[in-house]
């Protein structure tokens, strides 16, 4: 008995200063790892816990197999929980059922499906000169936006050809050339927010980079962020300004924010390419006036994917990162802050199957033309696991967000701090 503890001890000696995450029931030295880590280095969020469930929702068989773990986690290392035994059997069922392979056919349809109201824009564009049909292929143009958009977040999951190269080759033409948003810098604020959903730490001034705005304060963990005296203005009026902002604002907004930060010259080159086929397409309109009417329509209808995108999160439980792992799991996180959209069938595309906002989060590889079969044995296994599986229609979404918003800036104070 004394020589098996002194092992222990000598073998906590060895691994300390080392950066360890543990997988499986084994520890894996990640510290030399972390610069070169695909998604970025929120990796480091996990150092020192056990990140098994994670680990398989963003990663395929075999990734750890030219890596041998240093040490075997000690019992009382291992999340045991009966929630996370129960997700990680389903994503074995998951597997065996194919729900994680790929239908070409299927994107087929959609990449039609996307390309047909970008053709009745031009079309409409080149042989009609009345603004108000104008103002009708402004409204393909936002839909064909939309779902480029869509199309952006299937690629930059790797989705399509589970060839990571490729697909974010792809994430970069539908979403910075296509759509006009950075692919690149999408994908690595979304990997975050994927990881550590509405996960906030502020002795390290983390937060979920997706879920919080300057200008809105939807969780009380969060207030430590806001310092100003405009901050705390704009917060008090939340509830009145979200819908205008996300629909108005929102496309330029977000145009700006990843053209500001975007430093890769790849990406660069695509937001370019975005705007000469963009300013092709206005010099086709007699004067500057009915080109800037066109735009602005088409921005403001794209302006509703913003409000589909928040609502999902914005009215749910914000967690702090110390308690991942250790008082809830990994999974319990996902399902406490995720709400899904419910709706007929034919209604998917309009949401881009992200209506079933929580499997895809739970398991970010699964492709969506799967979600709504894969739901079925989630409600199945919540249940199981008393977990309050939320859903609801997408108006009274937007209704319990804006309720929660307007709750939030009534108790909102600045950080004295």
């Amino acid at each position: 008995m004394e020589t098996e503890t002194n092992n222990n001890v000598a073998e906590d000696q060895e691994l300390k200063g080392r950066k360890l995450i543990g997988i499986d029931g084994h520890w894996y030295d990640v510290s030399a790892f972390i610069p070169h880590h695909p998604g970025g280095d929120v990796i480091e969020k996990f150092v020192g816990k056990d990140a098994t469930a994670v680990f398989h929702a963003f990663h395929r068989e075999g990734v750890l197999k030219r890596r041998r773990p240093c040490a075997k986690m000690k019992p009382e290392d291992i999340n045991s929980d009966p929630i996370t035994k129960s997700f990680l059997e389903l994503e074995i069922f998951f597997k065996e059922q194919g729900y994680f392979k790929y239908d070409y056919s299927w994107y087929t349809a959609k990449f039609i499906g996307a390309l047909f109201p970008l053709s009745c824009c031009f079309y409409l564009v080149v042989n009609y000169q009345h603004p108000y049909v104008h103002y009708i292929a402004a409204v393909f143009l936002a839909a064909f936006w939309q779902q480029c958009g869509f199309f952006m977040h299937d690629f930059e999951h790797n989705h399509f050809t589970g060839n990571r190269h490729i697909d974010q080759w792809l994430g970069t033409f539908f979403g910075t050339i296509c759509f006009g948003i950075s692919g690149s810098w999408w994908r690595d604020e979304h990997f975050i927010h994927h990881a550590l959903t509405t996960t906030v730490d502020v002795d390290t001034g983390f937060f979920d980079p997706q879920m919080r705005e300057p200008i809105w304060a939807q969780s009380k963990k969060l207030w430590p962020f806001y310092k100003t005296k405009l901050e705390y203005y704009c917060v008090k009026i939340q509830h009145i300004t979200f819908i205008p902002i996300c629909v108005f604002i929102g496309r330029i907004a977000i145009m700006m924010n990843s053209m500001s930060q975007e430093r890769r010259v790849s990406e660069i080159i695509a937001i370019i390419l975005h705007w000469t086929w963009v300013l092709c397409l206005l010099s086709l309109f007699p004067n500057y006036k009915q080109a800037a009417i066109f735009y602005a329509i088409a921005a403001v209808c794209q302006g509703v994917l913003h409000i589909q995108l928040l609502i999902s999160h914005y009215a749910k439980s914000f967690h702090d990162l110390k308690d991942i792992s250790t008082d809830i799991s990994w999974y319990q996180m996902q399902v406490e802050s995720n709400i899904d959209i419910t709706n007929p069938w034919w209604l998917d595309w309009f949401h881009g199957g992200l209506n079933f906002h929580l499997i895809h989060h739970l398991y970010p590889r699964m492709p969506r033309n799967n979600y709504r079969r894969a739901t079925e044995h989630l409600k199945e296994v919540c249940k199981k696991n008393d977990l309050h599986y939320d859903h609801c229609c997408w108006t009274e979404a937007v209704q319990r967000t804006l309720k929660h918003l307007k709750l939030m800036s009534h108790h909102f104070e600045l950080d004295p701090r």
